[in-house]
């Protein structure tokens, strides 16, 4: 690695961080102006139990993730960062994989409703592609690849 190139753990941080913001401002866009969700504590219990905020468990999850192999020091190369840029990369643009498909539909319905959801996804997918080279999805001339 070059003097001047970030280490991989750095820019793990960095991505979970841009998550962060967007899993924030999806958590607002859910609540709204729900007069019952507006104490801290009434929010934190819903976000844990009530079945309204379970399609942003991938999103919370890929956090947790990164967040402890940056903590325990897991992230040392591209290929670990790369892991967690596809995923990333999945969650925010493509909705594609098990569980993805209604968290796309809520962030999609989100970003219709609240500006700071449109915000926080823009500073992620520009943390994406900062990163690294966003993975090409096949065209039509293109077969996707098997395996």
């Amino acid at each position: 690695m070059a003097e001047d190139e970030t280490p991989p753990a750095a820019l793990a941080a960095e991505l979970s961080g841009a998550l962060k913001e967007l899993h924030r401002a999806l958590i607002r866009a859910e609540i709204g102006d729900d007069p019952a969700l507006q104490n801290p504590y009434t929010m934190l219990f819903a976000l844990i139990g009530d079945p309204r905020f379970a399609w942003m468990g991938p999103l919370s999850q890929l956090i947790a993730r990164i967040d402890q192999q940056v903590a325990e020091e897991e992230i040392a190369s591209e290929a670990a960062l790369l892991a967690l840029h596809e995923e990333a990369f999945d969650l925010a643009s493509r909705g594609k994989g098990e569980g993805l498909a209604l968290f796309r539909v809520r962030h999609v319905m989100a970003l219709q409703r609240e500006p700071q959801v449109g915000l926080a996804t823009g500073r992620l997918r520009k943390v994406l592609a900062s990163l690294l080279p966003l993975p090409k999805e096949p065209g039509p001339e293109e077969p996707e690849p098997e395996g």
